[in-house]
């Protein structure tokens, strides 16, 4: 119960996207690649790092809109997949979240 009420509160204040890497799109991590190698060519990044700057960028993409690579708001060494392992491992049962919907007050769905 703690677990359920810890992964509201970090959806709550983090405003994640996914619950996972697995559920973006190639199409946006096409999209977001493409971002970070313009934006590292306008800071005159040498050509042959371009690529490596751009795939570190996606990492901390992943981190930010991510709900189990966030890092946890009340223990920011841990990330929420880190919590559910050990809560995984203190009581032997599987523990997966399947979905989330987050609502912002004055926000509109479409």
């Amino acid at each position: 119960k703690a677990l359920a009420k810890d992964i509201a509160m970090q959806i709550a204040a983090m405003s994640p996207m996914y619950i996972s890497r697995e559920q973006v799109t190639q199409e946006i991590r096409d999209r977001e690649l493409e971002i970070y190698r313009t934006q590292a060519r306008n800071e005159k990044k040498p050509e042959q790092m371009i690529d490596k700057i751009s795939e570190g960028r996606l990492e901390k993409y992943f981190q930010e809109f991510c709900l189990v690579e966030q890092s946890f708001i009340r223990e920011s060494s841990k990330t929420i997949k880190d919590l559910i392992l050990e809560m995984m491992g203190k009581t032997g049962e599987k523990i997966a979240i399947s979905r989330f919907q987050r609502y912002h007050l004055g926000e509109t769905t479409q």
